[in-house]
């Protein structure tokens, strides 16, 4: 075990020496489209049941019916025994709940961040005790960055957590995948490229994958905005290529042209030279498939320099109210999708009214609901794993989960997938609200 986490440590420290240049091309060649016929879950439909929890270091500390369809990708290799030993030591009186973000390195966050996640611990702890036992949120910051985010999994995973959620980079995730599997904790994390789940039976993905989103990101631009004929490119993080070759071949075989592919690091400093290669090239749509502080920042030089594109993005890449509020109009017009509707719809309402008998001074944030969904998520597979609560009966509840509720994109997980969702919402910029509208319900196709 320690010559593995010695080679881990070093792989990571050679990432980080890189910029996190990790060439992952040739690992997704093999990525395919995904054909399903176009379905929409309204707010309503999705959302026909209860269920909740969340996080914070510092400590802050029944399920309805996905209708996911067969999925190509992201399977899970062997499990059971086959698999890491999982614990059955059952819980005592206070859950341990592992959480790393990047507070700090790839988005302008607020400073109560911090406070969203205790607020929610709060109502849970007060009004849905878990069996009799109280929350205790973890949160570390991974700072957007491979080595920080280990270094963050491996200070969770001392802590006695009966799990970790991760929401943060591709290769941060990719390292604390090995690291949590190898110590036999269970690690969820938000969709990014759909291989990083193979061969890894204790890691589930709760929004749509990077290739998902790819593909219907330029379904998308072909069908609603008139793309057939127009002219389209992609602005990647150079550790992120999934989005990137399922947008450009949905693009193409739908009658679109890709005239620039360019690549980029984390926190860039100058876009100017990538900005020209698109203006030049007349490109009307662009994809950026890089983290909010790189979005808000391209966007808002190219419109310096008179270039105002349909910028494009994938859920959980930069779809933030605060984003807007940095980039102002430089997003205006700008199409996301999202695994979770806007803080001003109906489906908020739930966590809206929590948000006002706790936190009562402050207007509620779609960070927060993002929180609350989280919340809810694990909260549901705790609560179907039974009041003998451990890793090994979480793992089994999580197997077998269904997790639909009008905040969150639909779930499915069974014991050999944990992709768990194709859904997701699209939202269009409005720069003068400095709010993300929504324009569909949680669909699979357009």
């Amino acid at each position: 075990m320690k010559r593995i986490l010695l080679v881990l440590v070093s792989l990571s420290l050679f990432l980080a020496a890189c910029g996190t240049r990790v060439d992952k091309e040739a690992y997704f060649r093999s990525l395919g489209t995904q054909t399903e016929a176009p379905g929409e879950v309204t707010s309503t439909e999705a959302g026909r049941a209860a269920g909740p929890t969340s996080a914070a270091r510092t400590t802050a500390g029944g399920p309805g019916e996905a209708a996911s369809k067969t999925q190509q990708g992201g399977r899970v290799a062997g499990g059971g025994a086959a698999g890491p030993r999982v614990s059955d030591k059952v819980v005592g009186e206070t859950i341990n709940i592992g959480f790393h973000v990047p507070v700090t390195g790839a988005a302008p966050l607020p400073a109560d961040f911090l406070d969203i996640i205790k607020a929610i611990e709060e109502y849970f702890n007060a009004e849905k005790p878990l069996y009799g036992r109280k929350f205790r949120f973890l949160v570390e910051d991974d700072g957007y960055d491979p080595t920080k985010g280990l270094a963050a999994c491996r200070k969770l995973a001392g802590e006695d957590v009966l799990f970790v959620i991760g929401h943060t980079m591709p290769a941060a995730e990719d390292a604390c995948a090995k690291l949590l599997g190898d110590a036999g904790i269970p690690y969820l994390i938000r969709g990014t490229y759909p291989e990083i789940l193979n061969g890894r039976p204790l890691l589930w993905a709760a929004t749509a994958s990077d290739d998902v989103q790819g593909r219907l990101l330029a379904d998308y631009v072909l069908k609603r905005l008139g793309g057939k004929g127009r002219k389209a490119a992609v602005v990647y993080q150079n550790d992120q290529v999934s989005a990137r070759d399922n947008f450009i071949r949905r693009f193409q075989e739908g009658g679109g042209q890709i005239v620039a592919v360019e690549s980029s690091v984390p926190r860039q400093p100058d876009f100017g030279p990538i900005i020209q290669k698109l203006q030049s090239a007349g490109a009307e749509f662009v994809l950026l498939s890089m983290p909010p502080v790189d979005a808000i920042k391209i966007s808002v030089q190219a419109q310096g320099q008179g270039y105002h594109p349909i910028w494009l993005g994938g859920g959980t890449w930069w779809n933030y109210n605060m984003v807007l509020e940095s980039a102002g109009s430089a997003l205006d017009g700008a199409i996301v999708l999202s695994p979770w509707p806007t803080i001003d719809s109906a489906a908020a309402d739930e966590f809206k009214a929590v948000w006002k008998k706790y936190r009562p001074n402050k207007e509620p944030e779609d960070l927060g609901l993002i929180v609350w969904g989280w919340a809810n998520l694990v909260y549901a597979a705790m609560e179907k794993a039974g009041p003998q609560l451990s890793r090994a009966s979480f793992v089994a509840a999580l197997n077998n989960l269904g997790y639909n509720r009008p905040y969150w994109a639909p779930i499915r997980y069974t014991p050999t997938d944990h992709r768990g969702t194709n859904y997701v919402a699209v939202f269009r910029a409005d720069a003068q609200a400095k709010r993300w509208r929504q324009v569909t319900g949680f669909v699979t196709g357009f």
